[in-house]
């Protein structure tokens, strides 16, 4: 038993330090692109750049970490990343999850909005620009809808939280979800962030499927995407879109709970000492230090 917990840590330990890695990786590659970027007399799209920085931040490093567990066999990579078939209707829920949940998100960030914007008098550009033309939208779909998705998941779901969930399902939820907000460095998001990570990690649970939070994440990053193509169509009842929207997302996401566990829920450390010994360890401690000083070099 002692010899299982010493390789749980032992783990854990790996993926804190995986956490600051990737960071640090990010903020080298932005700066980098936007170096390269500012020599070209015509700078690549916004959206190309985002996908440049994704790919060398996170795809590299996934890339590098998931080698060593594809060493063990395809069958054993694919229960350990949770690589498991999923069925099209639960891929469905999982896409108006997305979809609906995005609306959700925009509600719970107005308060802070509000803060930032009326009060510190800041603005802070969306995570997810949004898209006003055809061409915009082509590009957007493969540069901030399917790449962060697949790209992201498969990092924070499928290395960090599996790690975690070994010692501790409830402290796998919380530290994944509280992260993934975190490290988005937009205080006027954190909200949506939060939940997004939350709804994100039960479609995991719930459905054993990597590939199922993959489709939820890909179709909120969809919508955000498409607001400002499609919002002036509906400006008239926005809020009957929001209210219905509100609805559908909360009967979907009470059904998703409902549903059985297709994921052991484990228990063999203490949850909030868990969470709370890794908010506090050096690695995520460096990490957020550097997703600060990135947003204070943003903002000079």
């Amino acid at each position: 038993m002692n010899e299982k917990k010493y390789e749980l840590r032992k783990q854990i330990k790996s993926v804190r330090w995986m956490i600051f890695w990737v960071v640090l990786a990010q903020f080298a590659a932005e700066l980098a692109v936007e170096a390269v970027a500012s020599f070209m007399e015509k700078p690549p799209h916004e959206y190309i750049l985002i996908a440049i920085v994704e790919v060398l931040a996170i795809g590299v490093p996934i890339m590098v970490y998931a080698r060593s567990v594809w060493n063990g066999g395809v069958q054993h990579a694919k229960k350990e990343f949770w690589l498991n078939p999923c069925k099209p209707s639960v891929l469905v829920i999982a896409a108006l999850l997305g979809i609906t949940g995005q609306f959700v998100m925009i509600l719970l960030n107005m308060p802070a909005n509000y803060y930032v914007q009326e009060i510190l008098g800041q603005t802070q550009e969306d995570a997810i620009p949004m898209a006003f033309n055809v061409t915009e939208v082509i590009l957007g779909i493969f540069a901030v809808v399917v790449i962060p998705a697949a790209l992201e998941e498969f990092w924070m779901r499928g290395i960090i939280f599996c790690a975690y969930n070994k010692s501790n399902t409830y402290a796998a939820i919380f530290f994944t979800s509280l992260i993934f907000a975190l490290l988005h460095m937009r205080l006027n998001e954190m909200a949506g962030f939060l939940l997004m990570g939350i709804v994100a990690s039960v479609v995991l649970i719930k459905c054993n499927s990597l590939y199922a939070s993959m489709v939820y994440h890909a179709f909120s990053n969809f919508t955000a995407l498409l607001l400002g193509f499609v919002l002036p169509l509906f400006i008239d009842y926005i809020w009957i879109v929001f209210v219905v929207a509100v609805i559908i997302f909360a009967g979907l996401f009470v059904l998703m709970l409902m549903q059985k566990n297709r994921v052991s829920v484990n228990r063999h450390f203490k949850g909030n000492r868990l969470v709370l010994t890794s908010i506090f360890s050096m690695p995520v401690i460096f990490s957020i230090a550097v997703a600060v000083a990135k947003y204070l070099l943003i903002k000079m």
